[in-house]
């Protein structure tokens, strides 16, 4: 199969006007230009951009069901408190999240996202989905253990590495998922099994002012937050450290490691997470929903950072479209070159889940995971880039050389 199209776009190569890519068995075996690409199989996307499929490396696609339902505000632990009210206090079952699961998949894939680091908090029902869907996937288990739900360490840490659901499109990660709600043991014995199984790490970090006070001195809002869903007890621990140095310090950092969001870092903090060659998943809706200060990205890559992009949920974003997200950021910050936001969206966020062997880029070799964007026709001469000022959805998406066709169910 041939596809063809006014620009490919490879991301780690030039851009390639009037190319061609050759797919066979799911992978990418030519790249180059249209009119030496020949062959009776072809399809031609004429006034359009080839690009590689988006990678999503921070989602939570179970909370699709609450889109809408629950509105980012100022207080970030008010909404932390809505969403335990409707998603954790009243357990949701599992016919809920496998539709929760399902129509995120449907919207990743629609809007050109290939691949995703989900978080989920119920990986047995979770996984399950994934294995049977088209994308590809870095499934990281949640944990939560602080307080008087501590000794559920254990559990948890076994439920989130379980590997039953494992294959070559879906791989297995853990979460701790904040510095406010794993405590100083948890995040080692989290690092640990990590590094015993060789898995990614992803954990919240530094997403709000709030989050340092409570690792100084268990003060602050988070404090009063876990009072509020009745798990405090005396026994947590004062860390003493700031949230990137807790991390760094208990093990948690390290070219394997995703620090979502990132929002409140200190030039000693990039410094770290430069060293430590940890990614850092940037959500520019999400940090925007909430109000959050200038999110210093730029200083991160210009650092050395792996910086990639990720949508958070659909109870702060209003859509799983990592295209969606880098729109916003080249509208927003017209200093950016399109081709770093491309790459962030694409290439960083394979190498942040480890998975750039396989897809990011439109590479010989690699799985054929591509999105086809059309260009907008009313301009006289497009560039590719001109796929950063419309809001044209893909026409076309591919993962292993398998187009996805919506369902019409």
């Amino acid at each position: 199969m041939i596809l063809k199209s006014r620009f490919v776009v490879p991301v780690d190569a030039p851009v390639i006007r009037d190319g061609a890519v050759r797919v066979y068995d799911g992978r990418i075996v030519e790249v180059g230009s249209a009119k030496e690409i020949v062959g009776a199989e072809s399809v031609n996307y004429a006034d359009a951009v080839i690009c590689p499929g988006f990678v999503n490396a921070h989602t939570h696609l179970e909370l699709t069901h609450l889109h809408g339902k629950v509105k980012p505000s100022a207080d970030f632990t008010d909404w932390l408190r809505r969403i335990v009210r409707v998603s954790i206090e009243s357990p949701p079952a599992k016919e809920q999240v496998v539709e929760a699961m399902e129509s995120g998949i449907r919207q990743s894939l629609a809007s050109g996202v290939t691949t995703v680091g989900d978080i989920t908090r119920w990986p047995a029902w979770t996984r399950e989905v994934l294995s049977h869907s088209l994308l590809r996937a870095v499934s990281f288990g949640e944990v939560v253990a602080v307080g008087n739900r501590r000794q559920l360490l254990t559990e948890r840490l076994e439920a989130a590495t379980d590997d039953h659901f494992m294959s070559p499109r879906l791989a297995v990660g853990i979460s701790p998922h904040a510095p406010y709600t794993v405590e100083p043991d948890g995040l080692r014995a989290c690092a640990r099994m990590a590094a015993e199984r060789s898995l990614p790490i992803c954990i919240h970090l530094a997403e709000t002012r709030d989050e340092e006070r409570f690792t100084s001195s268990r003060e602050g809002p988070f404090a009063v937050y876990l009072h509020d869903i009745g798990v405090w007890d005396d026994a947590i621990p004062v860390a003493g450290l700031r949230p990137v140095d807790l991390a760094r310090e208990t093990g948690i950092l390290g070219a394997r490691c995703i620090a979502a969001h990132a929002n409140y870092v200190s030039d000693d903090d990039i410094t770290t997470l430069a060293k430590s060659a940890t990614s850092v998943a940037y959500c520019p809706r999400t940090h925007h929903a909430f109000g959050h200060a200038t999110h210093r990205f730029v200083d991160l890559i210009q650092a050395g950072v792996n910086v990639c992009i990720g949508t958070d949920s659909l109870a702060c974003n209003p859509s799983l479209s990592v295209l969606d997200e880098l729109r916003f950021l080249h509208r927003g910050r017209a200093e950016m070159p399109p081709d770093v936001l491309l790459a962030m969206g694409t290439l960083y966020g394979a190498r942040a889940l480890g998975v750039a062997d396989d897809c990011g880029t439109i590479t010989v070799g690699k799985a054929a995971d591509l999105a086809v964007i059309p260009l907008d026709t009313r301009i006289g001469k497009p560039d590719w880039t001109h796929v950063l000022d419309t809001d044209h959805a893909p026409s076309a998406v591919y993962v292993s050389g398998v187009r996805y066709r919506p369902s019409r169910s």
